[in-house]
């Protein structure tokens, strides 16, 4: 059985976790101000990160990507005499309770500009500081390593071998807390599947299939060849894809506001002996969800876990 989420925010409210400050405007405060502002922004979040969790409970959806600037300017040095896993002790605690007694897997992306096969020093820094963030949120929360960290490998550099060597050795570099957490996806214009899938064995770490992203840039290997190898990798953890349907023809990288329902269920159908989680990323989140859900129904497929506890 599937389940299935959406990233970041419910289309149709504007109560969603990702408020946020600039530095220019907290540049213009004293610092007394300035944490407030912050503590404001945070509290907000938490407000409403507590809001969709019980929208999504409510609509049987059990994946969830939280946005990744949950925290504001988490990582900025504007930030660092705050000490915000402190002050919001207790909303870590609740948000983390209710999580775990509602069976939710809680995800995040860091940004593409986090980037581990870096060649300059200065980002590589930046990189280690953004993960080492992403996976603090999820341990002050007390979430199991089902909560992972999705990453590209990054640039190519003008040389593959040598951009996928040095992810390995950038990846030891990590701390423990980071690397229990990260996977690392295929992506649409540099490393192919089975890049990335020998890659993710080589170092011992999960490997999420983006089936998009397979199908725009690929060496023609046979996705569901390789499935049982990527699943592999989890491990005893719950594997983690992600689907998304074109744009157009003449755009086929961009995602598409929508699923493609007949392509959706062609594919599910295929993967109906696994368990999985499976990451919807389109524009219209959780519409496009409840949209895919009844597409689903109406073609008698039933490869959805609703109920809590199914697995």
């Amino acid at each position: 059985m599937i389940r299935l989420g959406y990233a970041c925010i419910r289309l149709d409210s504007s109560s969603n976790p990702n408020k946020k400050s600039t530095v220019a405007q907290l540049s213009k405060l004293s610092p007394e101000a300035r944490r407030k502002k912050l503590r404001q922004v945070l509290q907000t979040n938490f407000f409403n990160l507590m809001d969709l969790l019980a929208y999504n409970v409510e609509h049987h959806i059990y994946l969830y990507r939280l946005p990744s600037e949950f925290i504001p300017l988490a990582t900025h040095r504007i930030t660092e005499d705050w000490d915000w896993a402190k002050e919001f002790a207790w909303d870590f605690d609740k948000a983390g309770a209710y999580i775990k007694k509602h069976g939710i897997r809680l995800t995040s992306h860091p940004g593409h500009y986090s980037i581990l096969n870096t060649d300059n020093p200065n980002v590589l820094q930046a990189t280690i500081a953004d993960f080492s963030y992403h996976a603090q949120v999820f341990d002050l929360m007390g979430l199991d390593d089902n909560s992972v960290l999705v990453t590209h490998v990054g640039g190519v550099y003008n040389d593959k071998e040598t951009s996928l060597k040095r992810f390995a050795e950038h990846f030891a570099l990590l701390p423990e807390s980071v690397k229990r957490r990260l996977v690392v996806e295929n992506d649409d214009t540099s490393f192919t599947m089975l890049d990335v899938l020998t890659l993710c064995e080589e170092i011992g770490i999960p490997m999420v299939l983006d089936v998009h992203h397979h199908q725009v840039h690929n060496n023609g290997e046979d996705l569901y060849e390789y499935v049982p190898r990527i699943l592999a990798t989890w491990g005893n953890r719950r594997p983690k894809m992600h689907f998304s349907s074109p744009k157009s023809q003449e755009d086929v990288r961009a995602h598409a506001d929508e699923i493609d329902a007949s392509h959706f269920i062609e594919w599910v159908s295929r993967m109906s002996d696994y368990d999985l989680d499976v990451m919807l990323e389109c524009k219209n989140k959780d519409d496009a969800l409840l949209a895919l859900r009844r597409d689903m129904h109406k073609a008698g497929v039933s490869v959805e876990a609703h109920a809590l506890g199914q697995k």
